[in-house]
């Protein structure tokens, strides 16, 4: 178990860190072929898109597959997609191979994480779901550093082919030293067919509907300040480009940091305050951004956003765990996976419209709002789904 967890840490880090190598120059390479900002957002959804529709049918796959012959097919992908848009001749065909890096990453990260969760211990579900998280968060804060790098200092196709070496590194790590599961799978399905629990029972658990509207209202609300703060700071705030990139990543350094430590927080105490603490706190920061034109300050809101944020994912990670044991790990991360992508591609259209109907500094209190609602229907399913536990338990 330990071998397989290390090398899926490892393996996850890596393919992050490739994902994130091309975040800040896609939008820039899609300009290269003349397109507009609404043919740059398209190519952007693209990814989210497939994501969305994909992600349930894809982990419930694996619940009756298993992981590993997934994560692989997933991981060549990765490698396939960055030598096809370091070619692409134009802007649909872009969009079309960011298409498909959205369906490659259904079967890496959802996976993994249900991997994760099939070799995790009861009553350890907090510390190790969230330090498997914790890699995905660094690969993504140190991505982008590094595909700045290779785009100034040769082309925009290294950082293309950088994506590409770091998923194959990926892809050989766990074909060499991750267990295969797909026979144990298969054997478990033969022996009882009702092992796979109905989607649409597993839809109606207030558990699962927690889960859900946690990560998509979050994606909503985070990925509408990441497509419009940059505009902000630049145009109203007085900040560059490289402070923008600085905001934009501490966010994931604080909670890559501190995904581990509240983890174990999540295991040893009561996850219901906090839930609360982190769901609430988050968005309500939010507010301060439009009054803060200082660096140093905005930097300080966003890794306190960061934190609290990994505080309340923390809990809401180790409960769908405890879920996935019975409703199929693979079904709950790729339903997470779906709302998540969900959110991120409503958010940034509707904040655009709060922008020009309002102004840019709307769009804070506007991803408040939408936090803020989301936080009490999280509390308030959270709350259903415990009671029934007990009652069930009795």
């Amino acid at each position: 178990m330990k071998n397989a967890f290390v090398s899926l840490f490892i393996a996850v880090a890596v393919a992050m860190i490739g994902v994130g190598i091309i975040a800040p120059i896609l939008p820039l390479y899609a300009k290269a072929f003349s397109a507009t900002g609404v043919s740059i957002g398209l190519v952007i959804a693209a990814f989210s898109l497939s994501r969305s529709l994909l992600g349930p049918f894809l982990g419930r796959l694996s619940d009756r597959i298993g992981r590993k012959r997934m994560l692989v097919a997933g991981l060549a992908g990765y490698a396939v997609v960055s030598v096809l848009y370091a070619v692409a001749a134009n802007l649909w065909q872009l969009g079309l191979f960011r298409l498909f890096q959205g369906a490659a990453s259904v079967m890496v990260t959802p996976i993994a994480q249900a991997y994760i969760g099939d070799i995790t211990p009861p009553g350890k579900e907090g510390r190790y779901m969230n330090l498997f998280y914790s890699a995905m968060f660094l690969g993504m804060a140190f991505g982008p550093l590094l595909g700045g790098s290779l785009s100034a200092v040769w082309s925009y196709q290294a950082a293309f082919y950088g994506m590409g070496v770091l998923s194959l590194i990926a892809l050989i790590l766990v074909t060499k030293a991750v267990p295969a599961d797909h026979i144990q799978k298969q054997q478990q399905h033969r022996n009882n067919s009702n092992t796979i629990v109905p989607l649409r029972d597993v839809l109606k658990n207030d558990g699962v509907k927690m889960i859900c509207v946690y990560v998509a209202t979050r994606g909503f609300w985070r990925q509408g300040f990441n497509t419009f703060y940059p505009l902000f700071a630049v145009m109203t705030a007085g900040l560059g480009e490289a402070s923008v990139g600085l905001v934009l990543s501490v966010y994931m350094l604080g909670g890559g940091l501190l995904q581990i430590p509240f983890g174990f927080l999540a295991d040893r105490f009561p996850r219901l305050p906090q839930i609360i603490i982190g769901s609430t706190l988050a968005p309500l920061l939010l507010l301060a951004i439009p009054f803060t034109h200082q660096l140093w300050l905005v930097t300080v809101i966003m890794f306190g956003i960061g934190a609290l944020s990994a505080l309340s994912r923390a809990s809401v990670l180790a409960i769908r765990t405890e879920l996935g044991r019975t409703h199929g790990m693979g079904t709950l991360a790729g339903l997470q996976g779906a709302a998540f992508a969900a959110g991120q591609m409503i958010g940034p259209p509707t904040s655009g419209l709060i922008a020009d109907a309002v102004g840019l500094p709307a769009i804070f209190p506007f991803g408040t709002a939408i936090g803020l609602i989301g936080s009490g229907f999280v509390v308030m399913w959270l709350r259903r789904w415990q009671r029934s536990e007990a009652t069930t338990a009795r």
